[in-house]
């Protein structure tokens, strides 16, 4: 059977992994799933597909914690090309061998590893040691991997980073 271009057992097989049964789909619309739920569903379709390439906005949104791991160690095992957008940085340290890019304001910077991502720390300025270097409308500012700074593990989501630009302009 074809689902979405893939494989129906795959995708029955992820959504078992991730904690919801088919009688469940069988019995409720798209609209009666709880939000996490309906995360899990769309997500378990999308690494069924057959497909190389697969985009997954916010896959670990409204995840339980035991969903969330569970989810990471679908996401490990696949085998074609994941985009993976999320502002959770605890991620980083889960995927440690991933290639990152971190977007702000529409443009993209990167690669960096995530474990060295993970590890950094975020200073005003531009800084030749910078893992990254990200340019905002009041300057730069530097992902580092010692010395001063916020480390990046601390903020919790990537959000924050903003908070800690309109901190460095005011200083």
């Amino acid at each position: 059977m074809d689902l979405l271009g893939g494989d129906i057992d795959t995708a029955l097989e992820v959504l078992r992994d991730l904690g919801l049964e088919p009688v469940l789909l069988q019995r409720r619309k798209p609209w009666q799933l709880s939000a996490g739920q309906l995360k899990a569903y769309t997500t378990a379709a999308a690494l069924a597909s057959k497909t190389s390439n697969v985009l997954l906005d916010e896959p670990f949104e409204q995840l339980d914690p035991a969903r969330k791991l569970r989810m990471l160690r679908r996401l490990r095992s696949y085998q074609g090309t994941l985009v993976l957008s999320t502002h959770e940085t605890w991620v980083l340290n889960q995927l440690r061998d991933w290639s990152v890019y971190i977007m702000f304001s529409g443009r993209l910077y990167g690669p960096v590893e995530a474990s060295r991502l993970a590890k950094a720390r975020i200073v005003a300025g531009r800084r030749a040691d910078a893992l990254l270097v990200v340019e905002t409308g009041e300057g730069s500012v530097s992902f580092v991997e010692s010395g001063e700074g916020r480390p990046v593990s601390e903020i919790l989501t990537l959000d924050r980073v903003y908070e800690l630009f309109a901190g460095s302009a005011a200083s």
